[in-house]
């Protein structure tokens, strides 16, 4: 018998994730006695494998009350962050000050409207948290493997039907298909909430749209128009907040991609469990409604902002400007209801999008959850000096996760010449680090000259990178107490045959034009005299592969243009692979192949 469970968590609560797996893994291990229980936290969800050989066939009376305790522990843990998060947003500063601002701009038109409009706050902050816990606590999903028996069956907190029972399913690995119905699950109870919220904005924005057709009007008296203009300029920053509402929400439905396309063609649920098939379809169905309003929400958010940036512009709109507050009051009625609510709709989704946007747009699917998956049958073609599969790698600071990798798939062949391009923050150090076995990888694999960097000890990957592999830094890493040559000198002392390479350190000094200051210390020599230096350093032991990560970053241009020149010439004749990492298009352009690599993954 095997199991696979996966649910939602809050990943800021280290300790309650902690004490919610232990519950999980006591659960497990007092109705299966001996079992494997293994754990793992994965984007925002939590991940355990159990596997216990049974002599017969397990009794669903077991199962059921298995699935029904896990259940439980899931539902306490989020009713906690329910009742935690419920104290967070009736605390929220800004939101605070800002609905202040509207109050005070609503009462000068009507004495009703602050009381409306506080009526409907208090609600989303009561709702809010409510909506948010019963996609947490539906996020359960439990697989089971029940060899004994036969059968395969699936456990989904998120549908009506919940249980799917297939007979069978030998054929069926389910450790692979587990993340993938993890996010099935967690589509069934995120997508309805979600389209409401979306119809609901779009709804607000469209009266709002046709609110703001015809003419504007502003007040003479100018503390009432002060309350008028700063009462816009909060409307449009709750709607700038929103800007990445669409591809943040875009990229969350693109993650359906990869389930549908596992359950449909890789394994035809449509025969082996028509239930199940069913709501997959539905699942795609609601998915591209969600799609639809994303794009029509956009268009007019986009314009509803101009719109109020222009209101009072008369190169745009008539302007009317009234003596009369009765007269203003009467005039902008309308207009402050239809604002009220497009405030209160905005700081929904502008919630709901933070719940989900920080993590779930990063999420990485994987062949093996408990095991960095090396195929069996991979074989690396020899015109490659590095492979990269699947590379995955977070960094945890603090509360936050630095999705930096995200499943990373590269070739790069003996000889070549390559710039890995992206801004600040796109992963590419992240990238360099791990094919140079500078750091390891979460997931994934590197094959350095067909072999497996991963599978290496730390004696054997020293070795590697002392031998094979050269490195330029930005800030040029020299040691300060050593003068040029014995910066360059290093790596051959290091791997004890500097007598053998002293005539080969001298034409590497003299290669790079420092042959006159090959006695002085770093603290003498300009940024480009050191980073000349290095790169000498780097060609030392006559590499196979040179890592040059923002090799310009601390040079002038003109430098710079030198010091890749320099790079390029090197290259040209040793035919020593180059690898640059760079945000600069003028220096990427010395390569011979560019790659580019956004939020983590490689650019189409």
């Amino acid at each position: 018998m095997k199991a696979y469970f996966g649910a939602l968590i809050d990943k800021s609560a280290s300790k309650q994730n902690a004490k919610l797996t232990e519950k999980l893994q006591n659960t497990f291990k007092r109705y299966f006695r001996k079992a494997t229980v293994n754990s793992k936290e994965h984007n925002t969800f939590l991940f355990l494998e159990v596997e216990k050989s049974l002599e017969t066939p397990l009794k669903m009376e077991t199962v059921e009350k298995v699935e029904n305790k896990l259940s439980l522990l899931v539902q306490d843990y989020h009713n906690k962050n329910k009742i935690k998060l419920k104290k967070l947003l009736k605390e929220k500063q800004e939101l605070k000050e800002t609905s202040q601002i509207v109050k005070e701009f609503l009462k000068v038109i009507n004495q009703k409207l602050p009381k409306t409009f506080e009526s409907n706050l208090k609600k989303l902050l009561l709702d809010l948290p409510n909506q948010y816990f019963e996609v947490q606590q539906k996020s359960m999903t439990l697989l089971w493997n029940l060899t004994e028996n036969n059968q395969i069956r699936f456990f989904l907190s998120g549908c009506d039907t919940e249980k799917f029972s297939i007979s069978g399913g030998n054929k069926i690995d389910l450790e692979e298909m587990t993340d993938k119905l993890v996010l099935v699950n967690f589509f069934l109870v995120f997508l309805n909430p979600t389209l409401s919220y979306l119809r609901n904005m779009d709804n607000v924005l469209e009266r709002l749209s046709l609110g703001l057709k015809g003419r504007h009007y502003r007040i003479s008296d100018p503390k009432t128009q002060a309350k008028l203009e700063m009462f816009f300029k909060i409307l449009q920053a709750k709607l700038s907040a929103l800007q990445n509402m669409k591809k943040t929400f875009s990229t969350i439905l693109d993650l359906f991609q990869e389930p549908k396309s596992f359950c449909f063609k890789k394994y035809d649920f449509k025969k082996a469990c028509k239930n199940f098939d069913t709501t997959l379809r539905q699942v795609a169905w609601k998915i591209n409604q969600g799609k639809g309003l994303l794009d029509e929400v956009q268009r007019k958010l986009d314009a509803c902002q101009i719109a109020l940036r222009d209101y009072l512009d008369e190169a745009v709109y008539e302007i009317k400007t009234v003596n009369s507050l009765d007269e203003f009051k009467l005039a902008m009625l309308s207009m402050a209801e239809l604002s009220s609510d497009l405030f209160i709709e905005a700081e929904l989704s502008k919630m709901w999008l933070d719940f989900f946007g920080s993590d779930l747009p990063y999420f990485t699917f994987q062949t093996r959850i408990f095991s960095n998956y090396v195929p069996e049958d991979l074989e690396a073609s020899e015109d490659n000096i590095i492979s990269v599969r699947g590379l995955t790698k977070n960094y945890v600071l603090g509360k936050t996760t630095v999705y930096a990798l995200r499943g990373v798939d590269l070739d790069i062949k003996e000889g070549e010449f390559v710039a890995i391009v992206g801004n600040s923050g796109a992963g590419k150090t992240t990238l360099l680090n791990c094919m140079a076995s500078l750091d390891e990888p979460d997931y994934g694999f590197v094959l350095f000259k067909g072999k497996n960097i991963q599978k290496m000890s730390d004696k054997d990957k020293s070795k590697l990178r002392l031998l094979d592999m050269g490195f330029i830094f930005q800030s040029y890493a020299l040691l300060p107490h050593y003068d040029a040559r014995e910066n360059v000198a290093l790596p051959a002392d290091l791997g004890g045959f500097s007598k053998k390479l002293k005539t080969r350190i001298e034409e590497l000094l003299d290669g790079v034009g420092l042959k006159q200051q090959a006695k002085q210390y770093p603290a003498q020599l300009s940024g480009g005299q050191m980073q000349r230096v290095a790169i000498a350093r780097a060609l030392t032991n006559r590499p196979k592969v040179l890592f040059a990560d923002e090799p310009t970053g601390d040079l002038d241009s003109e430098t710079g243009r030198q010091v890749m020149e320099l790079i390029k010439k090197f290259h040209e004749e040793t035919k020593t692979t180059v690898i640059v990492i760079t945000h600069e298009h003028d220096i990427a352009d010395y390569a011979q192949r560019k790659i580019k690599l956004e939020d983590g993954v490689i650019a189409d």
